[in-house]
């Protein structure tokens, strides 16, 4: 399931001054609740990180509210895992069609970008992009298009534009600093022929999502073998605990956090 992410552009410092109960607070009063046309959905937010779960009727509502928690001040990225009961049915070559003009649109995405095909609902993609980002934002788009079940993305780098493992490596190094919620010190990452292993352990399932949608996105990046491992309370010693804690903050105040752009 993609994970959206704000700009680049912006620092992640002015996302950080909404808090996570007051940022759930103000999702939760645009949410469909019980009974409301059949929708409802609930939201998580940690640290910024939004998680969407329920179902809703339409493609369109799903949309709506995609766009309303990405515009949201103090968002830094979200996971939608909203559900259309019942889905909509269109004719594969409607949604194929619907797929091109979102692909074409796209800002991001040069026109042309991939060839689309629909099987009962499954969207697949074809064809050559520059960047693994570029990859990752068609992926993105076509899974939000109207009558898109599941995307199944074969599009590949374009050779011309191959980064070299060690560049790869930094680049993935350089992504991981700007996310504070774990120690960087902690994670190894390695690179083979655009194969990026990472190993490591992080405090919970979340942040360990996080580093892999983060690798993904950069460049070089073919593949992600995600070894990382959740540390249980029991295992973590609490002066352990206290240093990296320590060294997050340091971090932010030395350098400014970068917010990620995908648009999975």
């Amino acid at each position: 399931m993609p994970i959206s992410r704000r700009s680049r552009a912006v620092s992640s410092t002015s996302v950080r001054l909404v808090p996570d109960p007051d940022l759930k607070q103000r999702i939760e009063a645009h949410l469909p609740s019980s009974g409301n046309g059949g929708s409802n959905v609930s939201c998580e937010v940690r640290n910024g990180f939004v998680t969407l779960r329920g179902e809703v009727r339409t493609f369109r509502e799903k949309e709506r509210i995609h766009h309303f928690v990405m515009s949201a001040r103090g968002v830094r990225a979200l996971k939608d895992l909203i559900k259309v009961e019942p889905a909509e049915s269109l004719a594969d070559r409607q949604v194929a069609l619907l797929v091109r003009q979102a692909l074409d649109a796209h800002s991001e995405l040069p026109p042309g970008t991939a060839t689309v095909h629909i099987q009962e609902g499954v969207c697949t993609l074809k064809g050559y992009v520059r960047t693994a980002e570029e990859r990752h934002v068609a992926q993105n788009v076509a899974s939000h298009c109207r009558g898109v079940k599941r995307v199944n993305n074969q599009l590949a780098v374009d050779p011309l534009d191959e980064v070299s493992d060690e560049a790869t490596v930094h680049a993935v190094k350089s992504a991981l600093t700007y996310c504070t919620e774990f120690d960087i010190e902690k994670i190894t990452v390695s690179c083979v022929d655009g194969r990026v292993i990472l190993r490591g352990m992080v405090p919970s399932i979340m942040e360990r999502s996080l580093a892999e949608e983060v690798t993904r996105i950069q460049n070089g990046v073919r593949s992600v073998e995600n070894h990382i491992q959740v540390a249980t309370h029991v295992s973590l010693d609490p002066v352990t605990v206290a240093d990296n804690a320590r060294r997050r903050q340091s971090r932010r105040a030395s350098k400014p956090a970068v917010k990620q752009s995908v648009r999975r």
